[in-house]
């Protein structure tokens, strides 16, 4: 590929300008030519290329304002696009979504050996194995599960609507899956309004799953940060962020928690009166990272030992060999997502319930 080094220096220049944790000169050095030569094909192409809030920043750097966020609002974005190729940078359940809104689309990612402790641990046995024991009680699935868990469910959620979803479904109970701290969690926060009930809330020997990155974050972290870091309660100049994916402890401790959007927004409002000085994320380091670069008045603090190793699949090399398979009319199964039709038309049933329940 003819590379302009003028246009080298300016991408250089543009990634100097990124406050973040995790990258350095030397990274923006050795890698600079890969990026710009990923932005050409993209352009050339007319690529569709999805950037989630937990990529790298030089992987978050490739996607356009309008092509970053969370999994289920890049893949709303998606169903609108006039691409024939949509690359999402993610993992495979993600993906998956995007090519359920998106069947006649071409989507890809760079690793389908990506995975995730949520979505991989939960099957639709599973979910039918709860709703036998639990007969004529609704499911409510997290969008972090494949197409296959979608299919058996009723209605999907995500860490935004689900309280609202719950609310919104027949009955005074409501099974929810596969997440085990976002159930206990959320049976909390609805109390005697709607009965939750969740794998081995019961003993009834349906395994869950936990999220691998949330789970790592402990009271005694939080509080932890509290001290080191000067946030002190009803402050509104600092502020302790986490998931609903954290251990319930953890939510208790916080000074806000909520979905990633919602984290960002409420960054935002803070940032925009003029009342956030310093804030810590309990999630992904690399989300910390993208924040930085968006809120520079704002300091940050990050765990950096907390990384999703699955996330970490997908790397600029990775996305470069998407991109030169479709450039040469190469074989792309590696990289593309593919999802039987009837799983496709039963998976999107209980989206689409989601979306009509969100209006």
């Amino acid at each position: 590929m003819t590379r302009d080094t003028n246009e080298i220096e300016l991408i250089k220049e543009e990634l100097v300008k990124r406050t973040s944790p995790t990258l350095t000169i030397y990274d923006i050095d050795a890698n600079a030519e890969l990026v710009h030569d990923i932005l050409a094909l993209k352009k050339k192409h007319n690529v569709l290329m999805l950037g989630h809030n937990y990529m790298e920043p030089l992987v978050f750097g490739l996607s356009d304002e309008n092509e970053k966020g969370d999994s289920l609002g890049l893949s709303m974005s998606a169903s609108k696009t006039d691409s024939e190729y949509i690359i999402f940078n993610g993992v495979p359940f993600m993906a998956e979504t995007a090519k359920i809104l998106n069947m006649s689309k071409r989507v890809f990612v760079a690793d389908k050996s990506a995975g995730c402790s949520l979505a991989d641990e939960f099957t639709p046995e599973d979910v039918l194995r709860l709703k036998e024991l639990n007969p004529g009680v609704p499911v409510m699935t997290y969008i972090n599960t494949y197409a296959d868990v979608k299919a058996e469910c009723d209605v999907c959620c995500t860490s935004a609507n689900a309280q609202d979803i719950a609310m919104r479904m027949p009955g005074d109970s409501i099974i929810f899956v596969p997440d085990i701290y976002f159930a206990q969690n959320l049976k909390e926060e609805l109390g005697d309004k709607k009965k939750i009930i969740y794998p081995n809330g019961n003993g009834d020997g349906v395994k869950g799953a936990i999220c691998e990155v949330h789970e790592m974050f402990t009271l005694e972290d939080i509080r932890l940060v509290r001290d080191s870091f000067g946030i002190e309660k009803e402050n509104p100049d600092g502020m302790i962020y986490v998931h609903w994916e954290c251990k319930p402890e953890v939510l208790r401790e916080a000074d806000f928690f909520g979905s990633t959007t919602q984290i960002r927004k409420d960054i935002a409002q803070r940032v925009s009166e003029g009342s956030l000085k310093k804030a810590f994320i309990a999630s992904e380091c690399e989300l910390t990272s993208n924040l930085m670069q968006e809120f520079p008045t704002v300091e940050f603090w990050t765990a950096c030992y907390v990384r999703c190793q699955h996330m970490a699949k997908v790397t600029l090399k990775g996305i470069h060999d998407v991109l030169v398979a479709i450039d040469s009319g190469s074989d792309l199964s590696e990289y593309e997502i593919l999802i039987d039709e009837e799983v496709a038309r039963r998976a999107n049933r209980s989206i689409n319930k989601m979306m009509e329940l969100s209006v």
